[in-house]
């Protein structure tokens, strides 16, 4: 049983093997055209997110209001750029009057320092939090007989996070990975990743001094020091990519991992596990393309929030690519001879 599975798994690599060989020089020529070329893409994605307060040991959830993002991507050749922002163009991002305002930004960029070693660099920054457990963190100070409703809305409060990762592809490269960020690369056939990343992130949570609750607004005199906190994630796992009939594919990514966050300038840590996964399924025929996904970032921790984890995010996105101006193709063609 064991020598015909063998067998079969064999037999199965080849024929993989024979599929790409003869797609070698088609493949060659797409993407030395590729590398003359800037794509573009135009997102909208719907995040939940929450981060949590810690008073007297017990997390209280601390939530941005829910927003669409408007977020645009730009790639050309190994450099992939994001920015995105939440406009005021539809009522979910209008703001809730019980719940605040919330206003935010992010900018982002991932790069190959070599063909095997992949860079990601991200800033984040929310302002506007209210707090999601009010009533239960009333009834802790003024007892189980607060019914009050209503929540406890932080205008000035910034949440900033700068985040990183820094991955080694054991198993493909950048051109079978590119494809597997967002949609500016064209899926150009099936493809397998595995890959080990370290992945640092940076928190600091501030002006939380101004309150506003049932329409009073309070100030606190003394000074507002920031809450900050450090995680450290070791990402180990892989992706798959399928190209499907008439330019459609699909791709799938899953990565454990082993986690350490640490409150700074407090007795606060922790060692545990996690799950960050990406889903994604598109169209792209060489020079329109469109798509939709979803990515879940799970920690199996009842202090969670406190670690400002994205539980899950949906996103659509349209984009289309076209030839970039000679003298750009020029200096970067210097950029690459080093790199390589």
């Amino acid at each position: 049983m064991k020598a015909k599975l063998l067998s079969c798994i064999f037999l199965y690599l080849s024929l993989i093997s024979y599929g790409q060989e003869i797609n070698d020089e088609q493949l060659k020529k797409y993407i030395d055209e590729d590398n003359n070329k800037i794509s573009v893409v135009t997102g909208l994605s719907y995040l939940h997110n929450t981060f949590g307060l810690l008073y007297q040991d017990k997390i209280f959830r601390l939530r941005p209001n829910d927003a669409f993002y408007t977020e645009f991507f730009l790639r050309y050749r190994w450099l992939d750029v994001s920015f995105s922002f939440a406009p005021k163009l539809t009522r979910i991002n209008n703001d809730d009057p019980e719940k605040g305002k919330s206003k935010y930004f992010n900018f982002g960029f991932t790069f190959f320092l070599s063909p095997k070693l992949r860079q990601y660099i991200y800033f984040s920054q929310v302002k506007g939090l209210y707090f999601q457990d009010t009533k239960e963190f009333m009834r802790l100070i003024y007892g189980e007989n607060y019914n009050e409703e209503g929540y406890l809305q932080f205008p000035d409060a910034k949440y900033r996070s700068f985040k990183g990762e820094t991955s080694y592809l054991w198993i493909g490269n950048k051109t079978d990975y590119r494809s597997f960020n967002n949609m500016t690369y064209k899926p150009l056939k099936d493809v397998f990743v595995v890959s080990t990343g370290l992945f640092y992130q940076y928190n600091v949570l501030s002006d939380l001094n101004k309150t506003i609750y049932q329409g009073d607004t309070f100030t606190e005199s003394e000074n507002d020091s920031p809450s900050k906190d450090i995680r450290i994630a070791l990402r180990s796992g892989g992706g798959v990519q399928k190209k499907i009939k008439n330019n459609w594919y699909a791709i799938v990514e899953v990565y454990p991992e082993l986690y350490y966050s640490k409150l700074i300038d407090d007795d606060f840590h922790e060692f545990n596990i996690g799950l960050y996964s990406n889903a994604r399924i598109g169209y792209d025929n060489g020079k329109w393309f469109f798509g939709g996904g979803t990515q879940l970032n799970w920690i199996n921790s009842s202090n969670e929030n406190f670690y400002s984890t994205t539980q899950w995010l949906f996103r659509v996105g349209i984009g289309f690519r076209f030839n970039s101006p000679t003298f750009v193709n020029r200096k970067f063609d210097k950029i690459d001879n080093v790199l390589k």
